[in-house]
């Protein structure tokens, strides 16, 4: 039996969507209206009328807990200045916006990836390989922005394309100091971008030998498949996938629409 009126336990399942960290093994009423949701089609409707109004959307509900995506409007939606709170410069949303990407394509680096069943794990993942995908789609974007200059092109590609120099010009700079500092500069910023990944219940750190190693969550899988079917997600796969350049993996984008999505298509917010 569900507490108070449909209206309030429909409000009740969406705020515990948006505590990312909260799980319903833990907490019987956010478990028992998972079950709600799966049984009772009326109660279902009520949660999809409720996230709808807040500028929400259902993106997955599973004993694993509910995954809300946020429009850009509303009030929820994340930031590139809620990522990296303090930080307002605009080339180091780019470069958080490049960590991201590569994040994801290191966690799904084929397409058919994401078809794959949510419940079973993803391999964990370390800041190394992380690094050395970052550095690889930046070589296929310089690769594209030399032979393809196009002024005309999208805010998705000009945002790339922006991106990859800021990089360099990133790389040159702490170089100058210390060619082993810019691996070091390059791993804070993937540390910084796993971290926060973390605190939105996507990755937990897991043990492992050497690197520290992190595995991704259902919810970070839930969150890559919405980001792959945007314009942005089709251009790096297009990059990487790139035959005249250097040969790469076909991709899937990552994160959530909201922070990526905006720091590469020269939102800036």
């Amino acid at each position: 039996m569900l507490p108070g009126d449909e209206a309030y336990s429909a409000a009740r399942l969406v705020q515990w969507g948006l505590r990312p960290l909260a799980r319903p093994v833990q907490e019987p009423e956010y478990r028992q209206l998972i079950t709600a949701y799966h049984d009772d089609s009326s109660f279902r409707a009520a949660v999809h009328g409720v996230a709808e109004g807040l500028g929400l959307s259902v993106l997955d509900v599973s004993d694993h807990g509910i995954v809300l995506g946020a429009d850009d409007d509303s009030a929820f939606a994340l930031r590139p200045a809620d990522f990296r709170p303090g930080q307002h410069s605009a080339d180091m949303r780019l470069l958080d916006g490049l960590a991201q990407i590569a994040i994801a394509t290191t966690v799904f680096p084929r397409a058919r990836d994401l078809d794959e069943d949510p419940d079973l794990a993803r391999p964990p993942v370390t800041v190394a390989e992380i690094e050395e995908q970052l550095r690889r789609i930046c070589e296929q974007l310089g690769q594209q922005a030399r032979r393809e200059g196009d002024p005309m092109a999208s805010d998705e590609r000009r945002g790339l394309t922006e991106a990859w120099r800021v990089y360099l010009r990133h790389l040159a700079i702490v170089e100058t100091k210390d060619n082993r500092q810019a691996a070091r500069s390059t791993r804070r910023i993937i540390e910084y971008a796993l971290t926060r990944l973390r605190d939105f219940g996507c990755f937990v750190q897991v043990a492992a030998p050497g690197d520290a190693a992190w595995q991704p969550t259902r919810r970070y899988q839930v969150m890559v498949q919405q980001f792959a079917a945007t314009h942005l997600y089709e251009l790096v796969q297009e990059a990487l996938a790139d035959p005249a350049g250097t040969p790469g993996s076909a991709v899937a984008g990552g994160g959530s629409g909201g922070g990526m999505d905006s720091a590469l298509s020269g939102e800036g917010r």
